[in-house]
């Protein structure tokens, strides 16, 4: 799985007209090749998980070339594409092999 990572300074005037853009942000992404899972916070930072490197890639294009990284009074401060190490919800955890695991990882302290 790979993903999309996004963190942007907003200045303070605009943030409130930003959080009321995420319900779009979110519900336009499902369309998109390969996409698994997005999470958005309040002050739209973003984490958007890819079945593979090339649907991640295809989004992160497409967002750069629409002119939406950059933009008056938004500064990118992160805006890349990784491969996911591991992922975990409250039923268990995957691993970068894509290895399902429902017992908790010990704890390396004891």
């Amino acid at each position: 799985m790979w993903a999309v990572i996004g963190v942007w300074d907003i200045d303070p005037g605009l943030i409130e007209t930003i959080r009321g853009q995420i319900p779009l942000m979110a519900s336009s992404k499902t369309t998109y090749p390969g996409f698994v899972h997005g999470v958005w916070t309040m002050d739209a930072h973003a984490i958007l998980a890819f079945t593979d490197e090339e649907s991640a890639r295809h989004y992160y294009d497409s967002v750069l070339e629409q002119g939406a990284v950059d933009r008056p009074g938004i500064r990118s401060i992160r805006w890349d594409v990784t491969e996911v190490g591991a992922e975990s919800d409250t039923t268990g955890w995957t691993d970068r092999a894509g290895g399902r695991h429902t017992t908790p990882v010990p704890d390396p302290t004891g």
